[in-house]
């Protein structure tokens, strides 16, 4: 039966038919998951504020960590991203903390209290969507994006982020004297 179906003349076209539909099907899905997203960019939270997308910080250089409370390197790591913080004030870079913890704020808000630094931009992504949009393969990991939204640098693992040389890297990569324009 399957052998006479083949043989009419029908079946090819048929087939070809059937397949262009399924492949365009396929794509106006995908492309429209991918516009509702934002150009697929993840969205997060601030904690205490509101929503944004890397995106929203164009024009600004950006030191992303994406961290969890869970990860105790990650906890070692926050008290000097936070010193780097107060050292960058008024300076074009936007550190930035980006907790993965899915119980979000209920479990972020009492470790910066703990840890001393609640000056430090917490954003929260408790559905961990920032994970496979930023390739994120282990935590703690650190992304400086330009001003225009380009990666420019990564790192895995904790780093101690207010040492002159990584201070001295980060400027470097900015474009930034480390004697006139950063801390």
């Amino acid at each position: 039966m399957i052998g006479r179906m083949i043989r009419t003349r029908w079946f090819m076209p048929s087939a070809v038919v059937l397949v262009t539909i399924a492949a365009a099907t396929a794509f106006v899905v995908t492309n429209k998951a991918m516009r509702s997203k934002g150009d697929g960019a993840p969205t997060f939270e601030q904690l205490g504020k509101g929503r944004v997308t890397l995106a929203d910080l164009r024009g600004r250089a950006v030191l992303l960590t994406v961290w969890a409370t869970w990860c105790w390197s990650c906890r070692e790591e926050l008290p000097s991203l936070a010193r780097l913080h107060r050292q960058w004030n008024g300076a074009p870079l936007a550190i930035v903390a980006l907790s993965i913890d899915r119980e979000g704020a209920e479990v972020v808000t009492p470790l910066i209290e703990q840890l001393g630094v609640p000056d430090l931009t917490i954003y929260l992504d408790p559905t961990g969507e920032s994970v496979s949009h930023l390739s994120i393969s282990g935590l703690p990991t650190t992304i400086l994006f330009g001003p225009d939204g380009r990666e420019l640098k990564r790192w895995f693992g904790t780093r101690n982020w207010d040492e002159p040389t990584v201070k001295r890297e980060v400027a470097m990569l900015l474009g930034v004297s480390p004697d006139k324009g950063a801390p």
